[in-house]
């Protein structure tokens, strides 16, 4: 019987030696890409021996007045698993206010990290300012070994249960005294902006709005080949067939969703927040306005509803709503000149850019017009 454990146990270990080996041989193309356009490699690559390297503008987590925490969720394990738990990162402001806080989750893209991520997104300084909790799941290494969420394997694999995970840290959170329950948004980048749209369309009733930054549009993949596809492609298939795909049901509680994307995105096409947008369109049932419409969006002009093209000079961006009862519920924000980077950023900082609008401030303005 132990011979036999430990055979199944070895099979195990090498499966998932594999499939890292695997993901890691597809994603290292993709990723190599996207450092060439990382505006922080490119300036430390023309920048001189002798000259100091330059310090953020803005605050770290740690230079913050607010409490910078790490935390471990435990997770109920499953077979083959070798640590079942979530570590996460929680800044909670200083400034005193009566009653709970909001909460708002953030998932980082692949080889960034909690205080990367924060730092570069504002995120941090923005909740100081305004009063909420910032939550940061950290993908570990031993999960994936570029730390990117596997937004595409989510049938029964790893990607199903770090959706799983990331839902079990909202429950977690939401038991706290310290926030409301019904105000708890998530947002992502990237690889953790398609994931962040997998836990608000699958858990809908705990989730109150969600944002997505350079996301790739789910349910179009499910290998990570399949993955760079639609990443570099979008998908041919109608937006509303791959909701089914992704595990996710339409018609359930509303889910508001504002989309930003860069139209300048060589490493996950611009197509694809169009793509995101229209699954929650599908998803909330509204009207697809913008189906044909290919990477030129059509807008409303404000003093009309007739649909206009609009061309942007570069850091401008143009926006499509949609709703009912005089309130959006889907926000598509597309960035002229904006790479594979966080919009209004501060770009010292990996996959930030100073280029375009506040997405931290935007997306804080658009979610707490919002309740579960």
């Amino acid at each position: 019987m132990a011979k036999s454990l430990v055979g199944d146990w070895n099979a195990q270990i090498r499966r998932i030696s594999r499939a890292q080996v695997q993901t890691e041989a597809h994603l290292k193309s993709w990723l190599e890409r996207i450092e060439s356009l990382n505006p922080v490699a490119l300036r430390r690559r023309t920048r001189s021996p002798e000259r100091a390297p330059v310090s953020p503008r803005h605050p770290t987590p740690a230079s913050l007045p607010g409490k910078w925490e790490s935390h471990r969720l435990k997770l109920a394990p499953l077979p083959g698993e070798l640590v079942p738990q979530l570590s996460y990162s929680l800044y909670v402001p200083s400034r005193a206010r009566r009653g709970p806080f909001p909460v708002v989750v953030m998932l980082h893209g692949c080889r960034q990290t909690p205080d990367d991520f924060s730092a570069g997104t504002r995120m941090n300084a923005l909740a100081e300012r305004e009063g909420f909790i910032v939550a940061y799941p950290q993908q570990p290494l031993r999960r994936q070994v570029l730390r990117c969420w596997q937004w595409f394997d989510l049938a029964a694999g790893e990607g199903g249960r770090e959706a799983q995970a990331v839902s079990m840290l909202i429950d977690a959170l939401s038991e706290r005294h310290d926030v409301r329950e019904g105000e708890i948004y998530l947002a992502g980048m990237s690889a953790g902006a398609a994931m962040a749209a997998v836990v608000a369309l699958r858990y809908p009733e705990k989730v109150a709005a969600v944002g997505l930054h350079s996301g790739v549009v789910i349910g179009a993949a499910d290998t990570p080949r399949s993955g760079l596809k639609a990443m570099q492609h979008g998908s041919a298939s109608e937006p509303s067939w791959l909701l089914d795909a992704a595990g996710v049901t339409p018609g359930g509680p509303a889910m508001p969703a504002i989309v930003f994307h860069g139209l300048a995105d060589e490493a996950v096409h611009p197509v694809n927040g169009q793509l995101l947008a229209r699954q929650f369109l599908a998803y909330n049932r509204l009207d697809d306005r913008l189906a044909g419409s290919a990477v030129q969006v059509p807008l409303a002009r404000p003093e009309n509803d007739d649909l206009c093209q609009i061309a942007l000079p570069s850091g401008h961006y143009r926006e499509a709503r949609f709703g009912r009862w005089s309130q959006d519920l889907v926000r598509l924000v597309e960035v002229a000149g904006l790479g594979h980077a966080w919009s209004g950023g501060d770009e010292e900082y990996g996959y930030h850019s100073a280029i375009g609008p506040d997405a931290s401030a935007m997306m804080w303005e658009f979610f707490r017009q919002h309740r579960r």
